[in-house]
């Protein structure tokens, strides 16, 4: 069994690879990091499959860019939970426009065939204070 510290920089490797195709809008690595039975919760409360969420990501032509608060890891055996505050900067599909979603996300990794892929990301947007 791997150490705890190595587990935790595979997990860390594998998000960061996500974050780097999402902005690239690099398909074959997506599909490679998705697993096949994906739930993708949009922050808009839109969900998608994993073949729906690649033709998603393809149309938009990639996140401009992703920036991650603090992350908590936790790893349960072949699971780990990813979870913290983000912030994706996408265009909107309607005007093209930059848009900078500021929120929550949580990202569920399972681990197999020597490889961690991702089985829910989930991004809740943060109520605005006043």
């Amino acid at each position: 069994m791997a150490e705890a510290s190595d587990l935790r920089s595979e997990v860390e490797a594998a998000e960061a690879e996500r974050q780097r195709a999402l902005i690239a809008a690099d398909i074959p690595a997506l599909d490679r990091l998705l697993a096949d039975n994906l739930i993708h919760v949009h922050s808009t409360a839109m969900v998608h499959t994993k073949v729906e969420f690649l033709a998603h990501v393809e149309r938009m032509g990639g996140f401009i860019a992703i920036e991650r608060g603090p992350v908590d890891i936790r790893i349960e055996g072949d699971f780990a939970v990813v979870t913290g505050p983000a912030i994706h900067r996408v265009r909107s599909p309607q005007t093209g426009e930059e848009v900078a979603l500021d929120g929550f996300s949580t990202v569920i990794f399972r681990r197999g065939e020597g490889r961690w892929q991702i089985m829910l990301s989930q991004m809740t947007l943060s109520r605005p204070r006043h």
